[in-house]
């Protein structure tokens, strides 16, 4: 069993799920959350996709949850011990550490100004309101999160293929520790 999962966060439009994406690309697991949010046109495999009313048979196994406005996103104990890289967000972790003491948490942080965010947002086609309110509703668990630096590494995602290179050299010397630790 792994003792270490590598979680990766940042606010909207960062570039998690395409750094993800890659690493999946590369062999890594990446674990595939719960959302009850609507799949945005042409995402691809983020979120196990599910109605709010499906929520409730997933409690007594959920490791991390968050609810962002009206959406809850979660995942569960099992799909934990079976993945490598976990997409999730300040409020998720603390629910986590709360939850989980045998995996060690190696939180990175991709770090990428509002504007940029908000370029990115309108270019993948999110509807103005709804990223506006996704901000604001980030915006508390991010400032204490960055105030108190509750991350082990931060990376810039300006320039995709150079926080790639970053962050898989980040993931590769993390997991390496863990098989040899193992």
């Amino acid at each position: 069993m792994q003792d270490k999962i590598i979680l990766l966060v940042g606010e909207s439009a960062s570039g998690k799920d395409r750094l993800a994406n890659r690493l999946e690309q590369d062999g890594y697991k990446v674990l595939k959350s719960y959302a009850t949010r609507p799949k945005r046109e042409g995402e691809g495999n983020t979120h196990v996709f599910i109605t709010n009313e499906e929520v409730d048979k997933y409690k007594k196994e959920m490791i991390a949850y968050t609810k962002i406005g009206s959406l809850e996103y979660f995942a569960t104990l099992s799909q934990l011990y079976d993945n490598d890289i976990y997409i999730i967000d300040p409020s998720g972790i603390d629910y986590m550490n709360k939850k989980i003491k045998d995996i060690k948490s190696i939180v990175v942080y991709i770090n990428v100004d509002e504007q940029t965010r908000i370029k990115r947002a309108r270019k993948r086609g999110d509807k103005e309101e709804v990223w506006q309110k996704r901000f604001v509703d980030e915006l508390n668990q991010f400032t204490e999160f960055k105030k108190k630096a509750k991350f082990d590494y931060s990376i810039c995602n300006y320039d995709f293929d150079k926080a790639y290179k970053i962050l898989k050299f980040i993931v590769d010397t993390e997991m390496k520790e863990n098989k040899i630790d193992g």
